[in-house]
């Protein structure tokens, strides 16, 4: 069947740029493959006792996402300017949020660390999972059955305050 030519000049012009634009850059991007790899990678690198690993995925401006390789607890955190997505990639743990930060320490201007959290919300979370942090918000996870890897998208708040 032949394509009417007013149907094919339709769908060229459209999906090309418009004239005196550049086409966009290809954004950052991170294949199914390559985050196979970079888990199998954190698997070989995480040292015994180490609680967590994290690798870079990828970065665009302000926003970053990291593979999070978690074989035990650490540290509790909150993030005052920026919130947290979190993709559970496999493994499973619990995860607590809210409440208020115990043992409290700044790390620096705009995170701060802790011993534990009282007061918070717990949550089994495993392979699949997707859960959103909100700056200022402690979070924790406090125990992993095995292993539990994570991507986090680390993503700045406008109204956050400034550190």
């Amino acid at each position: 069947m032949r394509l009417p030519l007013l149907a094919l000049l339709a769908a060229t012009t459209l999906t090309a740029p418009l004239k005196g634009q550049e086409a966009a850059p290809p954004l950052p991007a991170a294949t199914a493959a390559e985050l196979t790899a970079l888990t199998e990678r954190a698997a070989r690198e995480i040292k015994p006792g180490q609680a967590l690993l994290a690798l870079p995925v990828l970065s665009f401006g302000p926003y970053r996402a990291v593979l999070e390789y978690r074989q035990a607890s650490a540290p509790p955190a909150v993030h005052k300017t920026q919130a947290e997505i979190f993709q559970v990639v496999a493994g499973a743990g619990q995860l607590v949020t809210g409440g208020r930060l115990d043992g409290l320490r700044a790390v620096d201007a705009a995170n701060e660390s802790g011993t534990g959290i009282s007061g918070g919300s717990s949550r089994r979370v495993a392979a699949g999972d997707m859960l959103v942090v909100p700056a200022g918000m402690p979070h924790w996870f406090p125990s992993v059955e095995g292993r539990l890897v994570l991507i986090s998208l680390k993503v700045p708040m406008a109204d956050a305050p400034k550190p």
